[in-house]
């Protein structure tokens, strides 16, 4: 048994009172969890048992399954000023995606679980959720071992120096961060090449941002970046 903060990714309904709750904690890494009675007729699931929330979870591993059980959950933060925003639910989804696809169920990565944490409180706050998300992305993918050098990358000397100002910036000022959108574009081609070498499929979540018109067509050149 263990005590933990998850961060719901997303979920999926079993049998006829059940749950699989699929969640980043901090100390377990990534779990698949069952929920038991929380659904049916008398019991109703619980507002705040969704994607997009951070819990207090208990979790009982089982040897024998990579399926934990989940005996109670505690709301910490239900992202509320994300919920209220639909290009800030947008990006967030983008986030909870990239954690799910990019991790396995019980690799442990704490510095992973404070970045998306971080990410989600920014997008609270901030007023630019592309740069954000751009923030979010460099770093899991630094901390995944996609860059390692940015002097190695096929990026402009404009380019290199804001991807290096980026990994630079600290959780706390993220809120600050503006990317032109010249920077933006060059550091998303970038971004989904190196994607493509690692994911298999293309995520609900990039293609929400692209119907919505958020991520359009990329155009080339990057200017550094002020925070």
């Amino acid at each position: 048994m263990q005590k933990t903060e998850a961060v719901i990714l997303r979920r999926q309904e079993i049998r006829e009172t059940s749950l699989i709750l699929i969640a980043f904690t901090r100390d377990l890494g990534k779990i698949h969890g069952l929920v038991k009675g929380v659904r049916g007729a008398r019991a109703a699931v619980p507002w705040y048992l969704e994607p997009l929330t951070r819990q207090a979870i208990v979790v009982y591993e089982r040897k024998r399954s990579t399926i934990s059980l989940v005996s109670s959950f505690d709301l910490i933060d239900p992202f509320d000023p994300i919920r209220r925003d639909l290009v800030k639910t947008a990006y967030a989804g983008l986030c909870l995606d990239l954690v799910d696809a990019m991790t396995e169920v019980g690799d442990r990565h704490p510095e992973i679980f404070d970045l998306l944490v971080g990410t989600l409180k920014a997008l609270e706050e901030g007023t630019d959720p592309r740069s954000i998300a751009r923030f979010f992305e460099v770093n899991l993918l630094k901390l995944s071992g996609l860059v390692a050098s940015t002097e190695t990358l096929p990026l402009s000397p404009g380019g290199k120096a804001t991807l290096q100002q980026i990994l630079q910036t600290p959780l706390d000022r993220l809120t600050r961060l503006r990317l032109s959108r010249e920077v933006e574009d060059e550091l998303r081609a970038l971004i989904s090449q190196l994607l493509g070498t690692l994911l298999d499929r293309e995520l609900k979540s990039r293609s929400f941002l692209s119907a919505l018109g958020l991520e359009g067509p990329i155009s080339v050149r990057a200017e550094p970046v002020e925070a």
